[in-house]
């Protein structure tokens, strides 16, 4: 079994490096034409103040110490190469970061970008642009007109892409290759496996992990595509950089559902308040930005600090599973993929930190780096889709009528002693709390002499099924003898044991209301661990929760004149 595990996670690793590898050296791409790139020589003027000979990319040392504001106005001209050879159909390619767009050659507009959202105060994103020019633009100034809409809105821009429009697209998603082909197969796997993984969840429970881990793919499809706006050129859409945000923000809830589902969580209350927490912080994100008009992008420090935590817990469940090696192999090959996105992930935000300090980096080492980990996670969940599914499938049908023999009451199909018996011994191997309620019919052997056992089998049966529908979401219910019944629930408070109890007894009043032959009822008693000493066996908890339960008996059949077994 390990060594399958192994092989399978060794087998999605070097599948994801080879369609990398493949993305990016096999797949080349030449233009028919010259494609030129207008990075140096622009006049830029600042609210009014004036610059000379500035390159785009470091635009940033005009600002100092200071930074962008909303509704500063900036314009950016050019004299475009008069030497640049005729194309067909000629473009600029420009990424808009948080502005209006104006462009203007010779002063005549052949350009405009949300102005509308700017003054209804809505939110502008990022936004590649081909912006068509006359065909004798050679020459001719080109002029750029911005109003910045967001705080910070940047800091340097990539340079513009001048050429003939089929070239620049064709470039274009060359750049972007092993984003567009990474992003459209994470969407494929991510919605073809969810729609497949729906047919088991009813017969195998276990795979909820994998369901979440379906989705979670579509959500990576998503962000990494909106983030590197590959969909802008060609699908046009004012919600692109929201989408990446949106989902940016939803990574961190989801590593902690999929953790939930695949892990061996002991202190869950703690985990789940963590899990809370962070997704209690991207729930505010999205009201301060749809209720508030606080944008996304100006919570995005809050999502740092968010991720880096839940990463950090990620590696501490990953190291511990290596050492305690209590995961099974289907959650390890999960775990591994999340390692592997979450170590892309930091060299990602490292690649973002150092681009906000100027520090000069690859542009393609971010791409490579959330490339690699996002197919290393699609590769891991595909291998677990095949270890898992055929492996719990297989298992579950050859061993399903041999438990269902050893375990289950003949009658209502419900756990039996045995299998209660092994619940109770497994109590007490943990130190949490936990409460066991003891159960017993009340008139069983009245409803057998008058009516014959027919009519108590049915009242059996009838009651297993109320019992089942008040507690079975809650804990464990079994039962142990002919009238006798358990409960054991590993976390409720007293309230709460007496709120189920009380959900049975109407739940049986209500059956006799409609059926009234016999009266169906019952007695119950419940005890906690905490009210035994020390170190007491599960078994003294179940004796003190049975003592009650016949104290009770006792009373009520006082009342109802019944004549039993005590």
């Amino acid at each position: 079994m390990k060594n399958k595990r192994l092989l399978s996670i060794i087998c999605a690793f070097f599948l994801a490096t080879f369609v990398s590898w493949l993305i990016h050296t096999c797949l080349t791409f030449k233009p028919d034409y010259p494609i030129y790139a207008l990075n140096e020589g622009w006049r830029v003027t600042i609210n009014g103040k004036e610059y000379e000979d500035v390159k785009l990319s470091e635009f940033y040392k005009l600002l100092g110490n200071d930074e962008l504001h909303r509704g500063d106005q900036l314009s950016f001209s050019i004299n475009l190469p008069k030497d640049a050879e005729a194309v067909p159909f000629p473009v600029l390619l420009f990424r808009s970061r948080y502005t209006t767009l104006n462009c203007y050659v010779d002063e005549e507009e052949i350009f405009s970008f949300a102005q509308d959202l700017y003054e209804k105060k809505a939110f502008i994103g990022k936004m590649y642009h081909f912006i068509s020019l006359p065909m004798d633009y050679r020459g001719k100034e080109f002029v750029m007109k911005m109003v910045v809409s967001e705080e910070d809105a940047f800091e340097t821009l990539a340079p513009l892409k001048l050429g003939s429009q089929p070239d620049v697209e064709s470039e274009f998603i060359n750049d972007h290759l092993a984003i567009i082909a990474t992003g459209m197969f994470l969407l494929i796997f991510g919605v073809a496996f969810l729609c497949i993984t729906m047919f088991f969840v009813t017969s195998t429970p276990d795979i909820k992990g994998l369901l979440v881990g379906s989705l979670f793919c579509a959500n990576l499809a998503a962000w990494i595509m909106c983030y590197y706006n590959v969909l802008s050129p060609f699908i046009y859409t004012r919600m692109e950089t929201q989408i990446e945000y949106f989902t940016l923000y939803l990574i961190v809830p989801y590593c902690y559902l999929i953790m939930y589902f695949v892990q061996k969580i002991e202190k869950k209350k703690l985990y789940l308040t963590a899990a809370l927490i962070s997704s209690c912080v991207t729930l505010m994100q999205f009201i301060l930005h749809y209720g508030f008009n606080i944008h996304l992008r100006m919570t995005l420090p809050l999502y740092h600090i968010v991720s880096v935590f839940g990463f950090g817990i990620l590696i501490y469940f990953f190291v511990r599973n290596i050492i305690r090696k209590d995961i099974t192999p289907s959650g390890m090959i999960q775990m591994s993929g999340l390692v592997a996105f979450a170590a892309a992930e930091i060299v990602h935000l490292i690649v973002y930190m150092m681009d906000t300090m100027h520090i000069p980096n690859s542009y393609y080492l971010g791409i490579i780096a959330i490339d690699s980990g996002c197919l290393i996670y699609v590769m891991c969940q595909m291998a677990n889709y095949l270890l898992f599914i055929t492996q719990s499938y297989a298992q579950r049908k050859e061993y399903a009528s041999l438990t269902h023999l050893a375990y289950a009451d003949g009658l209502t199909n419900m756990p039996n002693r045995a299998r209660a018996d092994k619940i109770i011994d497994d109590l007490n191997k943990t130190d949490a709390d936990y409460c066991i309620v003891s159960v017993d019919l009340n008139g069983l052997k009245t409803v057998n002499d008058k009516f014959g056992h027919p009519s108590g089998d049915r009242y059996i049966k009838d009651f297993s099924k109320v019992l089942t529908t008040s507690f079975e979401d809650h804990g464990f219910c079994a039962r142990i003898g002919g009238d006798e019944f358990l409960v054991i629930i590993e976390t409720a408070s007293e309230h709460e044991v007496e709120g189920m109890i009380g959900r049975m007894n109407s739940a049986l009043n209500v059956m006799n209301a409609i059926y009234s032959e016999y009266h169906r009822s019952a007695a119950t008693g419940f005890a906690f661990r905490h009210e035994c000493p020390p170190g007491a066996p599960a078994h003294e908890v179940y004796l003190l929760a049975d003592q009650r339960m016949y104290d009770m008996k006792r009373k009520m059949h006082e009342e109802l004149g019944i004549t039993g077994r005590l």
